[in-house]
């Protein structure tokens, strides 16, 4: 069965279920990595006024949508850095997540870009699915303020041409 997913740019109103789902996801396949400081420096990133205030500066965020339910989410900053993609459990390895990649890139306009590479900070969970997109860690894992991360880099703008 084909799922319809609608993927379009994050509503002002929308920051806690986001959050919610940012949360969920987290608490499921990333907290359990994390030692408490970690978490707790995660939360304090990935609140709703938190993520209300980015959106106002230099951050751009969209969802992929099914049936009126916020089932995914990328957030970027400065038009070249992922700084959060979540997608619900109960709609992983259905191309959401590639897809929102995708998508996002498409929507900042070339003029804009700072950078044809794209940088994330992956937590290990994530680091298959980023490899898969053609990103490569270019630095050793890292633990700031105890959240873990794998630097990671595709450069070019190859993820816009990525197929679902």
């Amino acid at each position: 069965m084909d799922i319809q997913i609608n993927f379009r740019k994050i509503r002002d109103g929308e920051e806690i279920a986001v959050c919610n789902l940012v949360a969920r996801s987290f608490n499921e396949f990333i907290a359990p990595d994390f030692p408490e400081q970690g978490v707790e420096e995660f939360f304090l990133y990935s609140n709703p006024l938190s993520l209300k205030r980015r959106l106002e500066k230099d951050y751009f965020a969209m969802v992929a949508e099914y049936d009126e339910s916020i089932v995914g989410m990328i957030e970027i900053r400065g038009n070249n850095h992922i700084s959060m993609l979540y997608v619900d459990k109960d709609f992983h390895h259905k191309g959401i997540a590639s897809n929102l990649v995708k998508t996002a890139f498409e929507e900042i306009p070339g003029s804009r870009r700072d950078s044809k590479d794209i940088t994330v900070n992956s937590s290990r969970y994530a680091v298959p699915f980023y490899e898969s997109l053609g990103f490569i860690q270019y630095e050793d894992e890292k633990s700031v303020y105890g959240v873990i991360h794998t630097p990671m880099l595709l450069s070019g703008s190859d993820v816009i041409k990525h197929k679902k």
